[in-house]
């Protein structure tokens, strides 16, 4: 399974089914097109975390905007 998958998985399980796999574009911003809040972020933070076994630093994590960012973090993180 590659990283945009799980990444994939991790939303729509975080989004309870509201956010459809079509949605999940790379340029998808994250608050503006897929409605993740505040909550929403942190806890895909954690989720992201969980999943891949690394720890993203805030400011990797607050400067992504859309889809295709987070999975350039977590890649860049799980190359390290």
């Amino acid at each position: 399974m590659t990283t945009s998958e799980k990444v994939s998985e991790l939303i729509i399980k975080l989004k309870k089914g509201k956010v459809s796999q079509d949605a999940l574009k790379p340029e998808a911003r994250l608050r503006e097109d897929l409605g993740l809040d505040s909550l929403n972020m942190a806890e895909l933070l954690v989720l992201t975390e969980d999943t891949f076994k690394i720890s993203i630093s805030l400011a990797d994590a607050q400067n992504a905007k859309t889809f295709a960012d987070i999975i350039t973090c977590v890649d860049k993180y799980c190359a390290a």
